[in-house]
């Protein structure tokens, strides 16, 4: 049996509500962070590049370089196990690849649970999920710490 205490808690993180924070600081991206957008489906809204680039302060991240946030909108045509498996070179240690798809009664809605799959099948695996708009949401992927070098 919870205590009281316990049960109000509980309750009040039920209905905590995360829609005030910036969707940049949803995705965890940093000042100096090396960022790619991938272009899947289709492009990353050009207003959230903007946003996260004025965030980052620096270019895009070069060809060569390991990255701190992958940006990639896929869709229902998509490959999610090709496309984890391309980006996941790429990652720093504790880089993520972020999966951007329509929500549920959106044109092109991807069930999670296909992305959860892809992400073990990419040997990578889903650790958080936020809405970006009220049309997309986004899944993050990260290298399991066991599985992490450097």
């Amino acid at each position: 049996m919870l205590s009281k205490q316990r049960q109000i808690d509980t309750k009040t993180m039920a209905h905590k509500s995360y829609e005030h924070r910036d969707v940049v600081d949803k995705l965890g991206i940093k000042p100096s962070h090396a960022v790619v957008f991938a272009s899947e489906a289709r492009v990353v809204d050009a207003d959230l590049q903007q946003r996260i680039l004025d965030r980052v302060e620096r270019p895009l991240a070069a060809l060569d370089e390991h990255v701190d946030v992958v940006l990639a909108v896929v869709d229902a045509d998509s490959d999610f196990v090709e496309v984890l498996q391309r980006w996941r070179p790429r990652l720093k240690p504790t880089g993520a690849i972020w999966l951007l798809t329509a929500k549920r009664g959106q044109p092109d809605y991807v069930n999670q649970n296909e992305l959860i799959g892809a992400g073990l099948q990419a040997g990578v695996v889903d650790n958080k999920i936020c809405s970006i708009s009220p049309t997309i949401s986004a899944m993050r992927f990260v290298i399991r710490r066991r599985d992490r070098s450097g």
